[in-house]
Protein backbone atom coordinates (compact mmCIF):
# COMPACT_ATOMS: atom_id res chain seq x y z
CA UNK A 1 0.00 0.00 0.00
CA UNK A 2 2.40 2.33 -0.93
CA UNK A 3 1.22 3.94 -4.20
CA UNK A 4 0.20 7.81 -4.30
CA UNK A 5 -3.46 6.49 -4.76
CA UNK A 6 -3.31 4.33 -1.92
CA UNK A 7 -1.64 6.66 0.12
CA UNK A 8 -4.81 9.42 -0.71
CA UNK A 9 -7.37 7.13 0.10
CA UNK A 10 -5.89 6.53 3.22
CA UNK A 11 -5.16 9.94 3.88
CA UNK A 12 -9.30 11.09 3.13
CA UNK A 13 -10.07 7.67 5.49
CA UNK A 14 -8.43 9.18 8.37
CA UNK A 15 -10.16 12.53 7.77
CA UNK A 16 -6.92 14.10 6.82
CA UNK A 17 -8.37 15.74 3.62
CA UNK A 18 -10.75 17.85 4.53
CA UNK A 19 -12.77 20.80 1.90
CA UNK A 20 -14.10 23.93 2.31
CA UNK A 21 -12.49 27.59 2.24
CA UNK A 22 -9.36 27.24 4.11
CA UNK A 23 -6.52 29.94 5.88
CA UNK A 24 -3.44 28.33 5.08
CA UNK A 25 -0.44 28.88 7.36
CA UNK A 26 1.26 30.73 4.76
CA UNK A 27 -1.10 33.30 4.47
CA UNK A 28 -2.81 31.93 1.14
CA UNK A 29 -6.13 30.32 1.00
CA UNK A 30 -7.37 26.93 -0.85
CA UNK A 31 -10.45 25.12 -0.80
CA UNK A 32 -9.03 21.80 0.44
CA UNK A 33 -6.65 21.79 3.56
CA UNK A 34 -4.19 18.63 5.06
CA UNK A 35 -4.98 18.21 8.04
CA UNK A 36 -1.64 16.80 9.04
CA UNK A 37 -2.31 15.49 12.69
CA UNK A 38 -5.24 13.47 11.71
CA UNK A 39 -2.29 11.50 9.78
CA UNK A 40 0.48 11.74 12.73
CA UNK A 41 -2.23 10.82 15.32
CA UNK A 42 -2.21 7.18 13.63
CA UNK A 43 1.09 5.34 13.96
CA UNK A 44 -0.09 2.82 11.78
CA UNK A 45 -1.16 5.52 9.02
CA UNK A 46 2.13 7.21 9.57
CA UNK A 47 4.28 4.46 9.55
CA UNK A 48 3.00 3.73 5.82
CA UNK A 49 3.51 7.29 4.53
CA UNK A 50 7.21 7.37 5.83
CA UNK A 51 7.71 3.74 4.83
CA UNK A 52 6.55 4.93 0.93
CA UNK A 53 8.63 8.01 1.55
CA UNK A 54 11.64 5.99 2.48
CA UNK A 55 11.13 3.80 -0.45
CA UNK A 56 12.19 6.96 -2.40
CA UNK A 57 15.17 8.73 -0.86
CA UNK A 58 18.46 8.50 -2.73
CA UNK A 59 21.34 6.62 -0.52
CA UNK A 60 21.85 6.43 3.16
CA UNK A 61 21.96 8.95 6.16
CA UNK A 62 23.26 9.50 9.16
CA UNK A 63 20.88 11.51 10.92
CA UNK A 64 17.53 12.26 10.21
CA UNK A 65 16.22 16.10 10.88
CA UNK A 66 12.56 17.62 11.13
CA UNK A 67 11.06 21.09 11.94
CA UNK A 68 8.96 21.37 15.17
CA UNK A 69 5.51 20.12 15.55
CA UNK A 70 4.71 18.17 13.13
CA UNK A 71 8.10 17.37 11.37
CA UNK A 72 9.85 16.13 14.43
CA UNK A 73 7.12 13.32 14.80
CA UNK A 74 7.80 12.21 10.67
CA UNK A 75 11.42 12.59 11.54
CA UNK A 76 11.24 10.17 14.45
CA UNK A 77 9.51 7.63 12.31
CA UNK A 78 11.86 8.11 9.03
CA UNK A 79 14.54 7.70 12.25
CA UNK A 80 13.16 4.72 13.27
CA UNK A 81 12.52 3.06 10.19
CA UNK A 82 15.87 3.63 9.12
CA UNK A 83 17.77 2.45 11.96
CA UNK A 84 19.33 5.84 12.44
CA UNK A 85 19.51 9.52 15.08
CA UNK A 86 16.67 11.83 14.77
CA UNK A 87 17.34 15.45 15.56
CA UNK A 88 14.88 18.30 15.71
CA UNK A 89 14.81 21.90 14.70
CA UNK A 90 13.22 24.27 16.80
CA UNK A 91 11.54 27.93 16.76
CA UNK A 92 14.07 30.19 17.99
CA UNK A 93 12.98 33.52 19.77
CA UNK A 94 12.43 34.98 15.95
CA UNK A 95 10.80 33.25 13.39
CA UNK A 96 13.76 31.17 12.58
CA UNK A 97 14.34 27.49 13.59
CA UNK A 98 17.22 26.96 15.68
CA UNK A 99 19.24 22.98 16.78
CA UNK A 100 19.14 23.11 20.63
CA UNK A 101 19.14 19.54 21.79
CA UNK A 102 20.94 16.56 21.29
CA UNK A 103 24.83 15.73 20.06
CA UNK A 104 25.06 18.42 17.53
CA UNK A 105 25.99 17.93 14.03
CA UNK A 106 29.56 17.26 12.32
CA UNK A 107 30.14 18.64 8.63
CA UNK A 108 30.56 15.02 7.57
CA UNK A 109 27.01 14.00 8.19
CA UNK A 110 24.49 13.12 5.70
CA UNK A 111 21.46 14.61 6.58
CA UNK A 112 17.87 13.46 5.43
CA UNK A 113 14.88 16.88 6.49
CA UNK A 114 12.16 15.42 6.49
CA UNK A 115 8.41 17.69 6.84
CA UNK A 116 4.67 16.39 7.00
CA UNK A 117 3.07 19.18 5.00
CA UNK A 118 4.59 20.89 1.99
CA UNK A 119 3.22 23.79 0.82
CA UNK A 120 5.30 26.96 0.46
CA UNK A 121 8.34 25.33 1.59
CA UNK A 122 8.91 28.00 4.34
CA UNK A 123 9.51 25.41 7.31
CA UNK A 124 11.80 22.84 5.55
CA UNK A 125 13.85 26.15 4.56
CA UNK A 126 13.96 27.67 8.20
CA UNK A 127 15.26 23.84 9.41
CA UNK A 128 17.33 23.83 6.18
CA UNK A 129 19.19 27.20 7.24
CA UNK A 130 19.48 25.92 10.92
CA UNK A 131 21.62 22.89 9.65
CA UNK A 132 23.85 24.80 7.86
CA UNK A 133 24.30 27.28 10.83
CA UNK A 134 25.38 24.38 12.92
CA UNK A 135 27.93 23.42 10.12
CA UNK A 136 25.70 20.47 8.65
CA UNK A 137 25.37 19.62 5.15
CA UNK A 138 21.46 18.61 4.12
CA UNK A 139 21.90 15.85 1.04
CA UNK A 140 18.04 15.64 0.65
CA UNK A 141 14.96 16.64 1.45
CA UNK A 142 11.33 14.50 1.63
CA UNK A 143 8.29 15.47 2.62
CA UNK A 144 4.55 13.45 3.48
CA UNK A 145 2.44 15.24 1.24
CA UNK A 146 3.32 17.63 -1.02
CA UNK A 147 0.36 19.85 -1.63
CA UNK A 148 1.87 22.61 -3.10
CA UNK A 149 0.31 23.92 -6.78
CA UNK A 150 3.62 24.92 -8.13
CA UNK A 151 6.58 23.43 -6.33
CA UNK A 152 9.26 25.75 -4.58
CA UNK A 153 11.63 26.35 -7.18
CA UNK A 154 14.66 26.60 -5.03
CA UNK A 155 14.16 23.27 -3.07
CA UNK A 156 14.61 20.02 -4.18
CA UNK A 157 12.68 16.93 -2.63
CA UNK A 158 10.98 14.16 -2.68
CA UNK A 159 7.28 13.42 -1.22
CA UNK A 160 5.39 10.19 -0.30
CA UNK A 161 2.04 11.63 -2.26
CA UNK A 162 2.20 14.23 -4.43
CA UNK A 163 -1.25 16.14 -4.13
CA UNK A 164 -1.30 19.67 -5.66
CA UNK A 165 -3.90 21.78 -4.91
CA UNK A 166 -4.02 25.43 -5.58
CA UNK A 167 -3.55 28.21 -2.94
CA UNK A 168 -4.63 31.94 -3.63
CA UNK A 169 -3.50 34.92 -2.21
CA UNK A 170 -6.33 36.28 -0.62
CA UNK A 171 -6.57 39.47 -2.87
CA UNK A 172 -7.42 36.73 -5.78
CA UNK A 173 -8.91 33.92 -3.97
CA UNK A 174 -12.14 32.87 -6.13
CA UNK A 175 -13.79 30.87 -2.93
CA UNK A 176 -13.37 34.93 -1.02
CA UNK A 177 -15.33 35.73 -4.18
CA UNK A 178 -18.12 33.37 -3.82
CA UNK A 179 -18.63 34.43 -0.45
CA UNK A 180 -17.70 31.39 1.45
CA UNK A 181 -16.60 31.80 5.01
CA UNK A 182 -12.67 31.13 5.56
CA UNK A 183 -11.66 28.86 8.21
CA UNK A 184 -8.19 28.62 9.58
CA UNK A 185 -7.22 25.34 10.86
CA UNK A 186 -4.67 23.74 13.08
CA UNK A 187 -1.59 26.03 14.51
Amino acid sequence: MNSGADLLILAKGCGAIKEGHFLLRSGKHSGVYVEKFYLLERPDVLSLFVESLCSKIDGTFDRVIGPSLGGMIVAYEAARQLGIPAGYAEKSDGDEMVLRRGKGLSSDERILVVDDVMTTGGSVRKTVSAIEAKGGKVAQIAVLVDRAAESPSDLNYISALRYALPAYESSNCPLCSKGLPLVKLGG
